[in-house]
């Protein structure tokens, strides 16, 4: 369970299996626990398979939450870095949900990079930043994030009694806000480029998923010419966990179309 110092943080990865590179990029936007889930539900089972590695992003998970350097060129170059620590040239990239945009654009940016990417509950922008509310996100993402760092010091003070459970770590909240405010600046420029991601994909998405519609896993197989779609009939947003065996032969069996198995026993 290792920790090192990757692209200017203390990132927090796994590593297990050998063969073909598969990579996890996570969803959320900071805080939370990261790869967490994919490592307990699918890391061991997907090992037997192929050498999976999976990473909390900045300012999630085990990870460092560094005070600067949030922008999505970063977070693309995060992955990229990660690569290089591991000694990897390719790999195949998954990302879920928020982590969707950042491996489809390492595919845009990086493609030699980048063997086939498999797809879960995204779309090329999963951050949609209402008109009105766009300059308080800039705000409080910039100049405004010295203020509410203040203001969350203030209250950092031991309670007069100690509690009977520990107290759960605060949110990275920094982090968070100047994530969000990456994918906020970043736009949604890929959707016009989908075209130009050649690399076989695999997409998987819940038909009811309220957080990313499914028409979004529509969107995309349309634009990405080399693109399977399996809709999860019935799934919502979770379909990772919640259709947690379906979803990882999906992937076992687009990953054996990459790298084919050897015959087992003789020749």
């Amino acid at each position: 369970m290792p920790t090192a110092r990757i692209n200017g943080f203390h990132m927090y990865y796994e590593v297990a299996g050998q063969g073909v590179p598969l990579l996890f990029v996570h969803g959320g936007l900071g805080g939370g626990r990261g790869s967490a889930l994919f490592r307990q539900h699918h890391m061991v089972a997907l090992a037997q398979h192929v050498r999976v590695i999976a990473f909390d992003r900045r300012a999630a998970g085990r990870s460092e939450t560094p005070t600067t350097a949030y922008s999505f060129a970063r977070f693309v170059a995060d992955i990229v870095a990660l690569l290089d620590h591991l000694g990897h040239e390719r790999a195949v990239l998954m990302g879920t949900s928020a982590g969707g945009p950042q491996v489809l654009q390492c595919a845009l940016s990086y493609p030699e990079r980048v063997i086939a990417l498999v797809l879960g509950s995204t779309a090329t922008q999963t951050v949609n930043v209402p008109p009105a509310l766009a300059p308080l996100i800039t705000f409080l993402g910039t100049e405004g994030l010295t203020h509410l760092q203040t203001m969350l010091a203030r209250h950092h003070t031991a309670p007069p009694v100690q509690p009977a459970e520990p107290l759960a770590p605060p949110e990275p909240f920094a982090g968070v806000l100047q994530t969000y405010l990456a994918y906020h600046l970043h736009g949604n420029p890929m959707a016009a480029r989908l075209g130009e991601i050649t690399v076989p994909t695999l997409i998987l998405h819940g038909t009811v998923d309220e957080e990313v519609p499914f028409v979004e896993a529509e969107r995309l197989h349309a634009g990405l010419a080399a693109s399977a779609l399996i809709p999860f009939i019935g799934g919502g947003h979770g379909i990772i966990v919640t259709h947690a065996e379906l979803y990882r032969q999906a992937m076992i069996d687009f990953l054996h179309t990459l790298a084919p198995s050897p015959p087992r026993g003789g020749s």
